[in-house]
Order: C-alpha cells, then structure tokens, then sequence
C-alpha cells in the first residue's frame, strides 16, 4: 500500500472511530478499522487494563474466535501484549523467532485458550503491539498478527499503528466520558425512582442487579440474607455467609469496600463486599459474586455506592414501621400484666390483628440488660442497638408478638400455638435469644438475663407467666452463673429463696451442712458430694456409685460417716428434706 493510500486509510479509520460515542461500537469499529490501516494485517486484539485486578483482558478481537479469547487473562508483562504494556510504547516483532519468543512466558491454559481461538495452534509470523494512553496512563494494548510468509511488518507500519492507536484512544475516551454521563443520568433516574416508590428490597435490588448485569445479594447487621435479585442466588448467599463473612473480622466488613476470590457452587469467584452504612450506623453487607468472570468496572461500583444510600435508607425505613409497630404494642402489654382483669375489649387488640383463640397460648419473656460497669445513658444507648434486632426477629414470627420496654427491662409476651408442649415452647424461644444475645454480646458489648415464664391460655393469665420470668431474671441476677436464660420449670424451688436474705440462707445451710463441709475441709474426703449423689439418686447406693464411678462399699463407708457426723442413724423423711433443701440453697447460693 503506497503512502497516500495509507493515510486516507487512516484518515477514514479516525472518521469512523469519531461517528459514535456509543462505547461498544467504538471498540468494535476499532478492531475492524485496524485492519483497514495496516496492510497484510489478517487478525487483531484489543487488550483492556482492569487496574483493580491488575490484568489485561481480550475485549474485542478480529480472526480469534471470542468465545475463547474473552477468557484471556494476562499480567502486566506476559506475552506480546503485557510487555508492551509494561514499556508503554510499541513494539514490532518482525519474524516468527521473535513473536514466539515474545509469547513464551505465556502459561499453558492461555496457550490453549489461543490455539482455540485460532482452531489450531501457530505463532504470528509478525506482529506489531502499541500501547493506548488516555490521561497519561496505559489503558490497554492494541495487537496485530500476520500469519503469512509473504508478509513482514515494518517501522512504518509501527509508526501508523500508533498514530491509529493515539487516534483510538481519543475516540475511547470521549465514548467512555459519554457513556459515563449517559450511565451517571440512568443510575441516578433508576435509583431515585425505586427509592421514592417505596417498593423495599427486593425492588431495589433487582434494579441494581439490572444496572451493573450482575447478581446482588444483601445481608442484614447480623448477616441473614434479606434479599437476592434471583431466587436462584439463595443458596449460593449462604455458603457465601457461612465460608467467608462469618469466619472475617467484622469491623473490616462495616467500614471497607472488599473483594475476595471465593469458591462458590464449585466455581472461583471474585466477590466484592461494600457495607450499607449511614452516619456512623452499620445497616448491613451488599455482596455482588462476578459470575461472568469480568470485574466491577468504575461506573459499576458508583451505581452500588449509590445503591448503598437507598438500601440503608429503606433498611431504616422498614426498621422505624415495626419500631412504631412495637411501641404502640407496649401500652396494650402493660394493661395485660399489670391489670388482668380489667375489660380488655378497649385495647384495640383487632386493630393490631392480634390472634386471641381457644388453640393459642401465651407465653412472656423478660429481658434485663446489665453492666456494672457502664453507666446507665450508655446502657441505654447499646440497648437501642440491641431492640432493632429483638424488633426485626419478633416481627418475622408467624404470630403477633407484644413488647413492653422500660428502662433496662424488657417485657416480651410471645403468641404460640396451642399444640406446642411448654418445652418446645422454652426451645423456640430459646433459639430466638441465643440468637439475638450472641449478636448483643459480640458486637453491641452489653449481655443481659432472660426469663421464660409459664404458658398460659387466657390473656388474663399472662401476669402469672410474668411473676414467673421476673423470678428467673431475679435467680439469675442473683446467683452470678454463667447461664443467662432460664425457663420458669428449671426455677423449681429456687424461686422460695428470691424474697429471703442471703445471710439467712447462708445461716440455714450451715445449720444443716456445715459438720460436713468441716469433716471434707480438714480430711480433703469428698462426702458432702457423695450425699448429695445419694439424695439425687433417690438414695440408691448402686446408681451413686456407677455416676461418682465408685465401689458400692465406698459409697456405703462414706454414707456411714456421715450418718455419724450427723449424729443420724438413717435418712427418714424429713431429715431428707432438710438435707436436700440445704443442697438446693447451696446451689442457689453458689458460693
């Protein structure tokens, strides 16, 4: 091609590269204009740089089959096109010896990722590569191949290689900054439509799949998934959960935009994480799982950005509603506990779509924050964090559920099925607490006791069930265990000692134990242990032995030790009462 042909070709190449801003066109004109500019080229690639990944990408490519060539990953430095990356200038490989050269670091999965695209395996017998530089910075590498031995690029093909490629590069980024208005005017038209509709998460999150093409999960402050932009994305949420957000340190999750390369359904993944935070507010964790392989381009990350702000602001929203809900709830749950009798029917309580049936039970919960060592404002403060959580669990059970907050106490009357044994209610409910108090421990820093008083039928029975969660709240507090929930069966008879001094208990005990507790302090024997074995067993002296995983003549040596420290020739009835009641005050007593 004699010199004037050459430069009308190029003149017509930048007038094509120049008659759109539509960016997908651009670079596909470019790949097909490139062949037109350089004469006996047959086959190009256009390499984009992903910065975050730090790799260069097949985007386009004229003569390689793209179903193949899209899977090329290659470093800075690898191959023909990451050298002329790393140098920023161009370079022509003139012979066959050189191109092979120049692709010889090249790994084996993209060697035969390249004989694929090409349906065979062959080196270019020349080439020429130029780098393209927008804002002073390498965005990509533009490479042309020459398969036929009739055929040698020159320095003037280089030369009007890169006269293109700095042409193209314009056209690159005036297409990019156009699509970057045109994308700015969508997200922010998209978003702001959805957040107004009030449509909740899943609106908002099927959108933003939508603007980034790609799948988006949303997890709560506690990490349940609250919404998928595909259902089909459920099960790959939790193994995300429990294989990587649980296992990280959280602090990290609530305040940085990460990205990690996760095995998800068998598949290597790179999952980014972006926090929904608001003020100095954690709302929650947006993961967005590449399926595709590609990366979360620029204007990508600005549509979750500004998603972010939406799904906090709807998180909050929804959050306030059963907030409201719950408040209202409390008056209505005072009137029941503090006056059963009264006439109930002025509570409102069809408004509220309260269940009140013959095959339902009720069941109250308290809740009592404490830290000796935090002032009450402060207390305060953690415990809001905390009734978010109580407020977001209680709302998804299948029945109503009533709160009554006051102070550093909170009343919770529970709706349950009438077919639930009061074990599986104790169970159910315990899940919920130990739920929400692991969260409350690990990350809101306070802790609490829990009571679960007995089921009732009626409303006007509820007071009953809570006296009984208080005395277990009482127990609890009192006792300085490390268990922090009790039902009111597991109460039994501790529940006699709430209302006596401690000093009184300690005195009965003593009374009834202390010979005892003497004789074992100064021989280091083990009877107060043994007897109370034999007490738990129903005096039978086999079982003490088979659970202490002594002889039966130990057991029975013992017993008549201490018959005779007691100065009692047997264990009659009311004397095993003594004993056994000194034991349970012993226990309460835990000292």
């Amino acid at each position: 091609m004699d010199n004037e042909k050459k430069l009308m070709s190029l003149i017509n190449s930048v007038n094509v590269l120049n008659s759109t801003r539509d960016l997908p066109e651009v670079l596909e004109q470019l790949i097909q204009e490139v062949l037109n500019v350089v004469g006996g080229a047959n086959k190009s690639v256009l390499f984009l740089y992903d910065d975050r990944a730090d790799i260069l990408y097949a985007k386009t490519a004229v003569g390689f089959d793209m179903t193949y060539m899209k899977e090329i990953r290659l470093k800075p430095g690898e191959g023909m096109s990451g050298k002329t990356f790393l140098d920023e200038k161009g370079r022509i490989f003139s012979s066959l010896e050189d191109t092979v050269e120049g692709m010889a670091d090249i790994s084996e999965n993209i060697r035969n990722i390249y004989s694929h695209s090409l349906g065979r395996m062959e080196y270019p017998v020349s080439a020429i590569c130029v780098p393209l530089i927008s804002d002073g910075k390498c965005i990509g590498v533009l490479t042309v191949d020459v398969y036929e031995d009739d055929v040698q690029f020159e320095q003037e093909d280089l030369r009007l290689l890169e006269t293109f490629a700095n042409q193209a590069s314009i056209a690159i980024e005036n297409a990019t900054l156009f699509s970057q208005n045109e994308r700015n005017k969508r997200i922010h038209e998209e978003l702001s439509k959805v957040s107004l509709a009030k449509g909740g998460l899943a609106d908002i999150t099927s959108t933003l799949s939508k603007l980034i093409d790609e799948p988006v999960i949303v997890y709560n402050e506690m990490m349940d998934i609250i919404a998928t932009s595909e259902k089909e994305l459920y099960s790959i949420s939790l193994e995300l959960k429990e294989e990587t957000i649980q296992g990280a340190e959280r602090p990290v999750f609530e305040t940085e935009t990460l990205s990690e390369q996760v095995s998800l359904a068998g598949e290597e993944r790179l999952v980014y994480f972006f926090p929904i935070a608001a003020d100095t507010r954690f709302f929650g964790l947006l993961a967005v799982p590449i399926m595709n392989g590609t990366d979360v381009d620029p204007l990508d990350q600005f549509a979750v950005e500004q998603a972010v702000t939406v799904f906090a602001m709807e998180i909050d929203r929804q959050e306030r509603l059963v907030e409201e809900h719950f408040n209202y709830s409390g008056s209505i749950l005072e009137r029941i506990i503090h006056h059963p009798y009264e006439d109930l029917s002025s509570l409102n309580l069809t408004e509220m779509n309260f269940p009140e049936h013959d095959y339902h039970n009720y069941c109250i919960a308290q809740l009592y924050f404490r830290d000796p060592l935090l002032s009450f404002e402060k207390m305060t403060e953690k415990k809001q964090k905390i009734m978010r959580m109580f407020y977001r669990e209680f709302s998804r059970l299948p029945y109503r559920t009533l709160v009554y907050d006051r102070n550093l106490e909170v009343n919770v009357m529970f709706t349950v099925p009438g077919y639930l044994s009061e074990t599986a209610v104790y169970e159910k409910l315990g899940r919920i607490f130990n739920k929400i108090m692991s969260y409350s421990s690990s990350y809101a820093g306070i802790s609490g006791s829990i009571g679960l008083g007995r089921t009732v039928t009626k409303l006007n029975e509820v007071h009953y069930s809570y006296y009984d969660a208080k005395r277990c709240v009482e127990f609890l507090q009192s006792t300085y265990q490390e268990r922090y929930i009790m039902n009111y069966r597991q109460l039994g008879p501790y529940r006699l000692f709430l209302k006596m001094e401690r000093d009184e208990l300690r005195n009965y005990r003593s009374e009834i134990l202390l010979p005892v507790i003497e004789h074992d302090e100064k021989y280091g024997s083990e009877l107060l242990n043994t007897l109370k074995m034999y007490l738990d067993t129903n005096q039978n002296m086999a079982e003490s032995g088979r659970r202490l995983f002594l002889h039966v003549n130990t057991i029975k040596y013992r017993l008549a030790t201490v018959y005779k420290i007691l100065d009692i020739k047997s264990l009659s009835g009311k004397k095993t009462f003594e004993l056994q009641l000194a034991f349970r005050i012993n226990d309460y007593l835990n000292e």
